[in-house]
């Protein structure tokens, strides 16, 4: 079936005159649709084999934006179906409509340090603005996301298995991930003891994630809330420094290219905590270094487990491409590791 016969299940404003491809994005097929009466609207077919749950999904979505809005923050609208539903779907296929926001921008990666600050301050206007929402109403969309130490589990049934015959090629890198064993339910616990509120998390935290205004460049909006789901703010905050540290050398062999970038974190801090500083439990802002080995580790034990497995999970160019992500992932997490003491007392200036 055609789009101008998909849209037309949906409640749009006009008929389609302009029909175009929008964004780079890798998980869901999107359009940017124009319509005689001078409406835009981002057309978008739901990658249902990454999102099984689609009804889960976009209530999500619908739940999290209709918050942001009656708390008058610009976010994501969604448009519904004629029958006045959330997505529209047609022979095993799901569809749904968002409304463009205009007259905005985003940027790839971050080229400067405003832009790193300002992506600080983006997510941490989005955990702000959503402090007091009920996140256990919220459903995992993907469970045990952020689970760290499941994940580790997951890599050592992974290692029993050893279906590939891999594990002989890469001991050295289970044996460091496994010094660390004890620390990987740190922040899990720290939820279930009462120390870390569960709050709403995006997960998935890229500075392209993030609408600014054409003209004057201020923060507009944060989008792609596919993720968004119940968890720690830390979650969100550690991804977002892995990401910073990690790009754009996630692939390379030459791990001298990978090391802390103490500006990046700096800025990045202070931006997120110019909304976050009082809305954090003193808990969660002791962990904020913390965080960013635990999401980085993270990583490393995921890179492992799909290179074990035989590379099921994540798109490989040549054999051993997991393993060399494995191996960026780990010299960062040593890193950040032996100097969370200095990265603590950044925190703690701000």
């Amino acid at each position: 079936m055609e789009i101008k016969e998909l849209i037309e299940n949906f409640k749009i404003n006009g008929e389609v005159v302009d029909c175009r491809p929008l964004g780079n994005g890798h998980i869901n097929y999107t359009f940017l649709l124009t319509t005689d009466k001078d409406e835009q609207y981002v057309f978008q077919r739901i990658n249902n084999s990454v999102f099984k749950d689609v009804d889960g999904l976009m209530n999500n979505i619908f739940k999290v934006t209709n918050f942001l809005e009656n708390e008058g923050y610009e976010t994501l609208k969604i448009i519904k179906t004629k029958d006045d539903k959330l997505y529209y779907e047609n022979e095993g296929k799901y569809y749904r409509v968002y409304v463009y926001n205009k007259n905005t921008i985003c940027y790839e990666g971050a080229e400067n340090l405003k832009e790193v600050y300002d992506a600080g301050k983006a997510f941490g206007k989005l955990h702000k603005s959503l402090a007091h929402f009920n996140a256990s109403s919220l459903v995992e969309v993907i469970p045990h996301f952020h689970d760290t130490y499941q994940r580790y589990l997951n890599l050592l049934d992974a290692i029993k298995e050893d279906k590939k015959g891999r594990v002989k090629t890469c001991l050295p890198e289970i044996e460091i991930l496994k010094n660390w064993e004890n620390e990987y339910s740190i922040i899990t616990d720290g939820i279930k003891n009462g120390e870390i509120r569960l709050g709403v998390t995006h997960n998935d935290p890229k500075i392209n994630n993030v609408l600014f205004d054409k003209k004057t460049g201020d923060i507009r909006a944060v989008v792609d809330l596919d993720t968004v789901m119940p968890g720690s703010y830390l979650f969100d905050y550690g991804d977002a420094i892995r990401g910073l540290f990690s790009l754009p050398y996630e692939d390379s062999k030459d791990l001298s290219k990978l090391y802390i970038k103490y500006d990046v974190f700096e800025s990045y801090t202070k931006g997120y905590l110019s909304e976050m500083k009082n809305i954090l439990l003193p808990k969660e802002k002791e962990l904020l270094a913390f965080s960013a080995f635990l999401l980085t580790v993270e990583s490393a034990i995921r890179f492992l487990e799909d290179y074990i497995r035989g590379d099921v999970y994540f798109h490989t160019e040549y054999p051993e491409h997991n393993l060399v992500r494995t191996r960026t992932q780990i010299k960062l997490s040593v890193d950040i590791h032996n100097d969370l003491e200095n990265l603590n007392n950044l925190v703690a200036g701000y």
